[in-house]
């Protein structure tokens, strides 16, 4: 993969609004013209090899970006989210694992678990984040509530409760239907949609309930142009 620090500049100027959302009031950054260059982050995105992620249950292909946008989109996503304040004054985003993500599977194909929103993470040092690479015929993301226990984030202290009342739920309901959660369902309720344009952001924490908005029935582009494509991250946080 090519692509230097040129190619992965951030926007010192982006648009940065912090939404409260949900009855928790969880913190999500919804950040505008990101890069300064996101034609050329695109065309790079859309020229690599993509594979599938057998270890991960992200329904669709990956290509690891290189660390040379790492070290940009740390250095600038800091200081960032310390402005809005999504992140504290002596917290920094320190580490990150990063890709060009595709949505890649058809609405027939995917899992019961791909099919109702997830978290990424209990640990509430760790965020993530979407860089969206593609143009307005595609949706955005969406985070939920889970009306039987009301949560809408997933905790150490939680997780195993979430885990018992969501496999209740399916004994009572039956899997969920084949396609991607775009709204609400019977289990989940929608708190807060974000729309997709192209060279947004979105960044929250990876506790929260969540899932890309993909319409259904889904079925996978052939031709790259017509490709969801994003930038999708994992981000760990550190106290200085």
């Amino acid at each position: 993969m090519s692509g230097g620090p040129t190619l992965f500049a951030f926007n010192d100027h982006a648009e940065i609004e912090l939404v409260r959302i949900g009855r928790g009031g969880l913190k999500v950054s919804v950040i505008d013209k990101v890069l300064r260059d996101p034609e050329g982050v695109a065309a790079l995105g859309l020229a690599q090899s993509f594979a599938e992620d057998r270890g991960n249950l992200y329904p669709g292909l990956r290509a690891a970006m290189p660390d040379s946008f790492s070290t940009s989109f740390r250095a600038w996503l800091t200081p960032t989210l310390q402005r809005n304040g999504m992140l504290e004054s002596r917290q920094v985003i320190s580490g990150d694992t990063s890709f060009f993500s595709v949505v890649a599977t058809a609405s027939k194909d995917l899992r019961p678990i791909q099919c109702i929103p997830h978290y990424d993470s209990t640990d509430p040092s760790l965020f993530a984040a979407v860089i969206y690479l593609c143009g307005p015929r595609f949706f955005g993301t969406a985070f939920y509530r889970h009306r039987r226990t009301g949560y809408e984030a997933i905790t150490e202290q939680n997780a195993s409760n979430y885990q018992l009342a969501l496999n209740s739920d399916m004994r009572m309901q039956g899997p969920p239907e084949k396609q991607y959660i775009n709204g609400d369902t019977v289990l989940f309720e929608t708190v807060f949609a974000s729309e997709l344009k192209f060279n947004r952001a979105i960044v929250y924490p990876a506790r929260i309930l969540h899932a890309a908005r993909i319409e259904n029935p889904f079925h996978p582009p052939k031709d790259r142009s017509e490709w969801r494509l994003t930038v999708t991250a994992l981000l760990r946080s550190s106290r200085l």
